[in-house]
């Protein structure tokens, strides 16, 4: 098992390296902690540090939805034409920055 911060794993799931994860407590008594474990789509797993709970629910709560989002960003195909329409207009309309 390896071992993540809870912002690592949060990247490895926008990237859609994420199957699933899961809340789990670490401790109740005298504070609630909690961690994150994951399996990656490589089949390892991954957990986090045992922090806040109040912290991790949120991690948890954003990893679900990146969960989600990554796995279309994954899937999604960009071909080259796409790419070359694709410009930003560093010197605005009037060609003067």
């Amino acid at each position: 098992m390896s071992y993540y911060t809870l912002l690592d794993l949060e990247g490895l799931a926008l990237n859609g390296f994420v199957r699933r994860v899961e809340l789990v407590d670490c401790e109740l008594k005298p504070l609630r902690k909690s961690r994150l474990r994951a399996e990656l789509t490589d089949g390892r797993l991954a957990e986090t540090e045992c922090s806040p709970y109040e912290r991790v629910v949120r991690s948890y709560l954003v990893v679900l939805r990146y969960i989600e989002f990554g796995r279309i960003v994954a899937s999604a195909r960009v071909d080259e034409e796409a790419l070359e329409s694709l410009k930003f207009d560093t010197l605005g309309e009037s060609g003067q920055t």
